[in-house]
């Protein structure tokens, strides 16, 4: 079944910078990681929203960063369809000002 063997990690960030979440996970089959934001698949039609996948190392970029649009809870998910998919979270706070 998969495993997640980097978790992101909580991130504060201003108004217009740069967000970055990490995750890996491992598996036989390698899973595949998706990204929720509120629980809610993160689509990628959205053009602040970028994921890059690399060796089972998923990283979602949000930039720029927007005050109550993006501060939430994200959530990376893996799954290989063996056993159940496995989740971890991070949130976002996002700061004002300069």
């Amino acid at each position: 079944p998969p495993e997640i063997i980097k978790k992101p990690v909580n991130q504060g960030v201003r108004v217009g910078g740069v967000a970055t979440f990490f995750c890996a996970a491992r598996g036989d089959p390698q899973p595949t990681v998706i990204w929720r934001k509120n629980s809610k698949k993160i689509m990628m039609t959205q053009s602040r929203y970028t994921v890059y996948d690399a060796n089972g190392v998923s990283m979602l970029r949000i930039e720029p960063v927007r005050a109550g649009r993006d501060d939430a809870p994200y959530e990376c998910v893996a799954e290989n369809g063996v056993g159940d998919a496995v989740s971890a979270e991070a949130t976002l706070t996002v700061y004002e000002g300069k």
